[in-house]
C-alpha cells in the first residue's frame, strides 16, 4: 500500500478541467423545456456523487492516448446510465435518500421514477450512437445488457444465503463491474489505444468495480448513514446477498442460521444489530475486505504495464482509494 493515501480531490486534479467540461455537459444534456423533467434533472444534478466512471473513462482515454480525442461525450452517457440505475434501485430497494437527498420516488413517485429512468438510458444511448462507431455501440449495448441482467439474478437470488462466492461474484461483475470495465475500454478506445492497452485497462475496471461493490457491501454493514449520504442496512432489510454476510452464513451453525433467517421472516428489528454484530465478531467483514484488496492488486497489474504517465498513477491512486473510502 502507498506510504501516502491520496484524496479523491488530489485524485483527480489532472483531469479537472476535463471534469469539468464533463460537468458542464451534463448539465447541457439534462436541459429541458418541460417543467416536470426540469425539476427531475434539477434535483438528479444535486444528488451527483463521485463521478467515479466519468473520471475512468477520461483517465483511460489518456493512460496511452494515440490522439487528443475529447471525451467529454462518453463520459456524460456513462454517467447518464449509471444514474439511471441508480433511479430504478432505489425503487428496488425502496430506499428514500439517495446521496442525502430525497429518492426520486419519494419526491414524484414510483411510475416517474420508471420513466425517468428509462428516459436517461435512452439519453445515454442516443449520445453512444452520435459517435457512428459501432464498437462503442456493442459495447455499451452488450454493457447495458449485462447490468439489466444482474440486477434481476440479485433479486432471483435474495434470502440464498448459502450461494457459492462464485455465484455472488458473477452477479457483481454483471451488475456493477462491467460499467466500470466498459468505461475504460470505452475510454481508451476512442483514444486510439492499441488492443493491449485497451484490453488492460478493462481488466484494471474489472478489477476496481468488484473491489468497490465489495466494500460498498461492506459499509452497508459497518457504515454511517450521514458518511454514506444513504440509508444503511437496506442490504439487509431487502434480504439481498453481500460477501459479508455471505462468509458469515457459511459460518455459522445450523442453529445460528436458524436464529437469523427466523428474524428475517419474522422481520425482527434487531436482524440489523445482530448481523453486524457476528459479522464483525467472526471477520467476515475483514475477510470480504481481503477479498477487494485481491481484486485491487490485480487492477494495479494491469496498469503496471502501461506507459509512464502522471494518469497512469492517478489510476493506481484510485485503486488505493476504493479500499479506503469511507462512502
Amino acid at each position: 500500500m502507498p506510504a501516502v493515501k491520496s484524496t479523491l480531490k488530489e485524485i483527480y486534479a489532472p483531469i479537472e478541467a476535463e471534469l469539468r467540461r464533463f460537468s458542464e455537459s451534463l448539465e447541457r444534456e439534462l436541459a429541458s423545456d418541460d417543467i416536470l423533467i426540469q425539476e427531475i434533472h434539477r434535483h438528479l444534478l444535486k444528488m451527483t456523487g463521485k463521478f467515479l466512471r466519468p473520471a475512468l473513462a477520461i483517465f483511460s482515454s489518456k493512460a496511452d492516448k494515440k490522439n487528443d480525442f475529447d471525451i467529454t461525450r462518453l463520459a456524460v452517457a456513462i454517467e447518464l446510465i449509471h444514474t439511471a440505475t441508480l433511479v430504478h434501485d432505489d425503487i428496488i430497494d425502496d430506499s428514500d435518500l439517495r446521496r442525502n437527498q430525497p429518492a426520486v420516488h419519494s419526491k414524484w413517485g414510483k411510475e416517474i421514477s420508471i420513466v425517468t429512468g428509462d428516459y436517461l438510458y435512452a439519453k445515454a444511448f442516443r449520445l453512444f450512437a452520435s459517435f457512428q462507431d459501432v464498437w462503442i455501440s456493442r459495447a455499451f449495448a452488450a454493457c447495458a445488457h449485462e447490468m439489466c441482467e444482474g440486477e434481476m439474478k440479485q433479486i432471483e437470488k435474495r434470502k440464498n444465503f448459502l450461494m457459492s462466492e462464485g455465484d455472488y461474484l458473477k452477479i457483481v461483475h454483471q451488475k456493477t463491474a462491467v460499467l466500470f470495465q466498459a468505461a475504460c475500454v470505452g475510454g481508451a478506445h476512442l483514444s486510439g489505444a492499441d488492443s493491449g492497452s485497451v484490453e488492460r485497462l478493462g481488466h484494471y475496471g474489472f478489477g476496481l468495480g468488484m473491489a468497490f461493490q465489495i466494500v460498498d457491501d461492506c459499509l452497508d454493514l459497518t457504515g454511517e448513514a450521514e458518511n454514506l449520504g444513504k440509508t444503511t442496512g437496506l442490504d439487509i432489510s431487502k434480504y439481498d446477498v453481500t460477501l459479508p454476510i455471505l462468509y458469515l452464513f457459511h459460518e455459522l451453525d445450523d442453529s445460528e442460521r436458524a436464529h437469523l433467517l427466523s428474524d428475517a421472516e419474522n422481520g425482527n428489528g434487531h436482524r440489523f444489530d445482530r448481523i453486524r454484530q457476528w459479522a464483525l465478531e467472526k471477520k467476515c467483514v475483514e475477510k470480504a475486505l481481503g477479498k477487494a484488496k485481491e481484486y485491487v492488486e490485480n487492477a494495479i497489474e494491469n496498469v503496471e504495464t502501461l506507459k509512464g504517465s502522471i494518469y497512469k498513477d492517478c489510476l493506481i491512486q484510485l485503486a488505493y482509494y476504493s479500499l479506503d473510502r469511507i462512502r
